[in-house]
Protein backbone atom coordinates (compact mmCIF):
# COMPACT_ATOMS: atom_id res chain seq x y z
CA UNK A 1 0.00 0.00 0.00
CA UNK A 2 1.19 3.15 0.00
CA UNK A 3 2.20 5.17 2.10
CA UNK A 4 0.00 8.32 3.28
CA UNK A 5 1.45 12.27 1.70
CA UNK A 6 0.29 15.08 3.06
CA UNK A 7 1.06 18.47 1.20
CA UNK A 8 -0.54 21.39 -0.44
CA UNK A 9 3.14 22.48 -2.49
CA UNK A 10 5.59 20.20 -3.49
CA UNK A 11 9.08 20.65 -1.67
CA UNK A 12 11.67 23.54 -2.04
CA UNK A 13 14.69 22.81 -4.15
CA UNK A 14 16.75 24.84 -1.25
CA UNK A 15 15.28 23.17 1.53
CA UNK A 16 16.53 19.77 0.27
CA UNK A 17 19.58 20.66 0.10
CA UNK A 18 20.37 22.02 3.59
CA UNK A 19 18.38 25.22 3.81
CA UNK A 20 15.13 24.58 6.06
CA UNK A 21 14.40 21.25 7.42
CA UNK A 22 11.00 19.41 6.23
CA UNK A 23 9.91 20.11 9.75
CA UNK A 24 10.17 23.79 9.82
CA UNK A 25 8.52 24.02 6.48
CA UNK A 26 4.38 23.58 7.21
CA UNK A 27 3.69 23.24 3.41
CA UNK A 28 6.45 20.27 3.06
CA UNK A 29 5.29 16.42 1.80
CA UNK A 30 6.28 14.36 4.96
CA UNK A 31 5.45 10.95 4.83
CA UNK A 32 3.28 9.15 7.22
CA UNK A 33 4.48 6.91 9.86
CA UNK A 34 1.57 4.61 10.20
CA UNK A 35 2.07 0.88 10.44
CA UNK A 36 0.48 -0.78 6.98
CA UNK A 37 -2.74 -2.91 8.00
CA UNK A 38 -2.80 -6.37 8.74
CA UNK A 39 -3.33 -8.69 6.27
CA UNK A 40 -6.93 -10.07 5.79
CA UNK A 41 -7.81 -13.16 7.03
CA UNK A 42 -6.80 -16.81 5.65
CA UNK A 43 -10.04 -18.54 4.30
CA UNK A 44 -12.40 -19.61 7.11
CA UNK A 45 -12.34 -23.66 7.19
CA UNK A 46 -15.97 -25.59 7.40
CA UNK A 47 -15.45 -28.13 9.67
CA UNK A 48 -18.27 -30.61 11.51
CA UNK A 49 -17.88 -28.91 14.56
CA UNK A 50 -18.56 -25.40 13.54
CA UNK A 51 -21.61 -26.23 12.01
CA UNK A 52 -22.22 -28.71 14.86
CA UNK A 53 -21.90 -24.96 17.00
CA UNK A 54 -23.86 -22.83 14.70
CA UNK A 55 -26.47 -25.63 14.16
CA UNK A 56 -26.52 -25.11 18.48
CA UNK A 57 -26.70 -21.35 18.21
CA UNK A 58 -29.68 -21.18 15.91
CA UNK A 59 -31.46 -23.83 18.15
CA UNK A 60 -30.63 -21.42 20.78
CA UNK A 61 -31.82 -17.98 19.11
CA UNK A 62 -35.19 -19.97 17.72
CA UNK A 63 -35.89 -21.30 21.66
CA UNK A 64 -35.34 -17.71 22.66
CA UNK A 65 -37.37 -15.97 20.32
CA UNK A 66 -40.21 -18.56 21.32
CA UNK A 67 -39.80 -17.80 24.65
CA UNK A 68 -40.02 -13.93 24.04
CA UNK A 69 -42.78 -14.20 22.05
CA UNK A 70 -44.89 -16.69 24.77
CA UNK A 71 -43.65 -14.14 27.47
CA UNK A 72 -45.16 -11.35 25.04
CA UNK A 73 -48.35 -13.03 24.59
CA UNK A 74 -49.12 -13.93 28.79
CA UNK A 75 -48.28 -9.80 29.27
CA UNK A 76 -50.85 -9.40 26.36
CA UNK A 77 -53.68 -11.62 28.24
CA UNK A 78 -52.47 -9.98 31.01
CA UNK A 79 -52.94 -6.31 30.23
CA UNK A 80 -55.92 -7.26 28.23
CA UNK A 81 -57.62 -8.87 31.58
CA UNK A 82 -56.15 -5.95 33.85
CA UNK A 83 -57.41 -3.54 31.10
CA UNK A 84 -60.72 -4.65 31.29
CA UNK A 85 -60.81 -4.76 35.24
CA UNK A 86 -59.55 -0.72 34.71
CA UNK A 87 -62.68 -0.27 32.67
CA UNK A 88 -65.19 -2.37 34.94
CA UNK A 89 -64.14 -0.26 37.76
CA UNK A 90 -64.22 2.96 35.72
CA UNK A 91 -67.51 2.33 34.54
CA UNK A 92 -68.71 1.52 38.18
CA UNK A 93 -67.31 4.71 39.19
CA UNK A 94 -69.05 6.53 36.42
CA UNK A 95 -72.13 4.75 37.27
CA UNK A 96 -72.21 5.55 40.59
CA UNK A 97 -71.34 9.00 40.31
CA UNK A 98 -74.18 9.53 38.15
CA UNK A 99 -76.43 8.06 40.31
CA UNK A 100 -75.40 10.18 42.68
CA UNK A 101 -75.78 13.38 40.66
CA UNK A 102 -79.46 11.70 39.54
CA UNK A 103 -80.64 11.77 42.99
CA UNK A 104 -79.23 15.30 43.64
CA UNK A 105 -81.41 16.25 40.36
CA UNK A 106 -84.10 14.23 42.26
CA UNK A 107 -83.62 16.38 45.60
CA UNK A 108 -83.52 19.24 43.70
CA UNK A 109 -86.84 18.65 41.21
CA UNK A 110 -88.23 17.51 45.27
CA UNK A 111 -87.56 20.90 46.38
CA UNK A 112 -88.48 22.84 43.32
CA UNK A 113 -92.45 21.05 43.52
CA UNK A 114 -92.13 21.05 47.62
CA UNK A 115 -91.26 24.65 46.54
CA UNK A 116 -94.31 24.88 44.24
CA UNK A 117 -96.48 22.84 46.46
CA UNK A 118 -96.02 25.46 49.47
CA UNK A 119 -96.25 28.25 47.03
CA UNK A 120 -99.73 26.97 45.69
CA UNK A 121 -101.13 26.16 49.34
CA UNK A 122 -99.67 29.89 50.22
CA UNK A 123 -101.79 31.26 47.11
CA UNK A 124 -105.10 28.87 47.89
CA UNK A 125 -104.62 30.00 51.75
CA UNK A 126 -104.62 33.78 50.51
CA UNK A 127 -107.41 33.25 48.11
CA UNK A 128 -109.68 31.51 50.75
CA UNK A 129 -109.00 34.28 52.82
CA UNK A 130 -109.90 36.59 50.79
CA UNK A 131 -112.81 34.66 49.76
CA UNK A 132 -113.76 34.04 53.91
CA UNK A 133 -113.15 38.50 53.84
CA UNK A 134 -115.43 39.13 51.41
CA UNK A 135 -118.26 36.81 52.41
CA UNK A 136 -117.77 38.06 56.06
CA UNK A 137 -118.48 41.68 54.49
CA UNK A 138 -121.47 40.07 52.51
CA UNK A 139 -122.71 38.79 55.57
CA UNK A 140 -122.36 41.63 57.85
CA UNK A 141 -123.84 43.93 55.24
CA UNK A 142 -127.03 41.89 55.33
CA UNK A 143 -127.05 42.20 59.19
CA UNK A 144 -126.73 45.31 59.30
CA UNK A 145 -129.92 45.67 56.62
CA UNK A 146 -131.88 43.02 58.30
CA UNK A 147 -131.25 44.87 61.43
CA UNK A 148 -132.32 48.10 59.97
CA UNK A 149 -135.46 46.60 58.77
CA UNK A 150 -136.18 45.10 61.72
CA UNK A 151 -135.73 48.68 63.31
CA UNK A 152 -137.90 50.39 61.00
CA UNK A 153 -140.59 47.54 61.88
CA UNK A 154 -140.81 48.01 65.39
CA UNK A 155 -141.10 51.54 64.81
CA UNK A 156 -143.84 51.00 62.94
CA UNK A 157 -145.35 48.25 64.28
CA UNK A 158 -145.47 45.94 61.33
CA UNK A 159 -144.99 42.46 61.61
CA UNK A 160 -142.80 40.53 58.63
CA UNK A 161 -144.68 39.03 56.08
CA UNK A 162 -143.48 36.94 53.47
CA UNK A 163 -143.82 39.24 50.54
CA UNK A 164 -142.30 42.62 52.19
CA UNK A 165 -140.94 44.73 50.48
CA UNK A 166 -138.15 44.93 52.98
CA UNK A 167 -137.03 41.53 52.40
CA UNK A 168 -133.60 41.50 51.99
Amino acid sequence: MVAKETATAPIDAAAEQGGESPEANPLAIVRSEDPPPPPPPPPRQISAESTRKEEVESKITAWEAEEVARITNRFQRQKAIIDGWEGEQVDSANAWLKKIEDQRKLEEKRAKALEKMQNEVAVARQKADERKAEAEAKREEKLGKVMDIARVMKVFGRDPSKRSFFKP
